[in-house]
C-alpha cells in the first residue's frame, strides 16, 4: 500500500476517534455525515492555526513521522491520564 493510503487510513482513524468521543459511544450504526463534517472542519481549523504558527512545510515522509508520533503520543497520555494508569 502506498503511503499515501497509509495516511488517510490514519485520518480515517483519527476521525472515528472524535466521532467516538464526541458521541460517547464506541458504537455507530452507518455513517454519521454531521459529526464527520463537524470533525474535518476542527481539523482544517487546526491546519490554518498550525499555518499561521509555523508557515507553510514541507517536510520529509520522516520529519512528517516523527511529528505524527509525537502527537500520538499526547493523545495516548491525555487518555491515561483521563482514564488512570
Amino acid at each position: 500500500m502506498s503511503y499515501r493510503n497509509e495516511l488517510i487510513q490514519v485520518a480515517a482513524v483519527a476521525v472515528a476517534a472524535l466521532q467516538d468521543l464526541d458521541t460517547g459511544t464506541t458504537y455507530r450504526a452507518g455513517w454519521n455525515a454531521t459529526h464527520e463534517s463537524n470533525a474535518l472542519r476542527e481539523i482544517t481549523d487546526e491546519r490554518r492555526r498550525q499555518e499561521k504558527k509555523w508557515g507553510t512545510r514541507s517536510e520529509s515522509p520522516r520529519q512528517w513521522l516523527t511529528i505524527l508520533m509525537e502527537e500520538v503520543g499526547e493523545v495516548a497520555r491525555a487518555i491515561l491520564e483521563r482514564d488512570g494508569v
